[in-house]
């Protein structure tokens, strides 16, 4: 019931600090790349932060929670990074004066390829159909086919979603031989009648209320 909104409430949260993750380790990467600078301990820091942006984009892009929290993340990800490459001006206008051109948090800032592809990953992530499904499967009204092979269930091989009807066991035909007494008619309804024939012999059917003489 709460799955979309939800979802719209972790995009909207999370969005922020995607930003600024790739945005200052991607700032702080570049100098000590440039400068072949291996040992500083800012290095592994850095990545460790990259990291962790991945470990979180790869949960909302892969999660059953809700797809808008991909789907916003992403668009507003996506949407910053394209913006000032289709009309400056317009976003220069909006862009506060605090966030000076090439800094770590700029839309044109030195994340500006990370942040492309992480929000393409996750625009595109949500717009899968199978992802706005709900968990829930409604419950087949018919009869459901068995969950194991034939062996178990006494049947033959269907195709998987057939409808099977349950197998019912074969008479034991001798054991009801065994329990079969002729009965024959009376003047108040019908009692059990000895056979004539001696045991063993072949004797012919006879049927009910039959005189044998």
């Amino acid at each position: 019931m709460f799955r979309h909104p939800l979802g719209l409430l972790a995009g909207i949260m999370i969005t922020p600090a995607l930003w600024a993750g790739t945005g200052w380790s991607v700032s702080e990467l570049q100098p000590l790349l440039a400068a072949r600078d291996y040992g500083n301990g800012m290095l592994l820091t850095s990545v460790a932060v990259l990291i962790v942006v991945g470990i979180v984009v790869g949960l909302l892009a892969g999660s059953r929670l809700s797809p808008l929290a991909a789907f916003v993340s992403g668009g507003a990800i996506l949407a910053a990074s394209v913006w000032p490459l289709l009309d400056y001006a317009s976003m220069n206008r909006l862009v506060p004066d605090v966030l000076a051109a090439g800094s770590m948090l700029h839309p044109l800032g030195p994340a500006l390829p990370v942040n492309v592809v992480v929000g393409t990953l996750l625009f595109i992530s949500a717009l899968m159909p199978s992802r706005w499904r709900s968990r829930r499967r409604a419950a087949d009204p018919g009869l459901t086919p068995p969950a194991a092979g034939p062996a178990e269930a006494g049947g033959v091989d269907r195709a998987p979603g057939q409808r099977t009807a349950p197998a019912y066991p074969e008479p034991d035909l001798d054991e009801h031989a065994k329990t079969t007494t002729p009965f024959r008619r009376t003047g108040d309804g019908f009692e059990p009648a000895p056979w004539p024939e001696a045991p063993g012999d072949d004797a012919p059917t006879r049927a009910l209320g039959d005189d044998p003489r």
